[in-house]
């Protein structure tokens, strides 16, 4: 790998922790904000801002877990914020590996993730409200889909120099 190929990858692999680690904190506090919820139903958090900017009012809703998916006695059938921990730990790891499978594997849950965000996105639509946390992790999950598919696009470009080094 040559040096320039190395920074390169440093760089992107910076932007994903990054974004990781923005996404697992949104996670921490959307888990805590509903299970502090769901033990005192007055509680206030600082997502709630107004009747239709609601963090809460979106988190208690039937989607709120599972992503409205499965069947609520299905082990699936968590938190969602659950599933943002999961995620963001997951591609943290997968983006300190340099190696090409790693990186189309994360490139392809950056996709998936985004698949979500719009589903989930079109459910605060149509339930007219906003949540400043959600949105929050659906650009996080953008930014992290832009460097995983930026650090597959240099190991494509550094394998075709290779090829290219090798035929001449």
């Amino acid at each position: 790998m040559t040096r320039i190929g190395n920074c390169a990858f440093q760089k992107f692999n910076a932007g994903i922790i990054f974004t990781c680690v923005l996404g697992l904190i949104f996670s921490y506090y959307a888990y805590a904000v509903e299970v502090k919820k769901d033990q005192d139903d007055s509680y206030q958090p600082l997502c709630d801002i107004s009747e239709h900017i609601s963090c809460t009012k979106v988190f208690m809703t039937e989607y709120g877990k599972g992503f409205g998916l499965f069947p609520k006695d299905s082990m699936f059938n968590v938190r969602n914020p659950i599933y943002g921990l999961m995620f963001y730990t997951l591609v943290a790891i997968l983006s300190m590996i340099n190696n090409y499978i790693f990186s189309a594997a994360t490139v392809i849950l950056g996709i998936i993730s985004n698949i979500f965000s719009i589903y989930l996105s079109h459910i605060l639509y149509l339930q007219r409200d906003i949540c400043v946390v959600c949105i929050s992790t659906y650009i996080i999950n953008v930014m992290i889909t832009f460097f995983a598919i930026k650090k597959f696009r240099q190991f494509q470009k550094l394998a075709s120099y290779d090829m290219y080094k090798k035929v001449k």
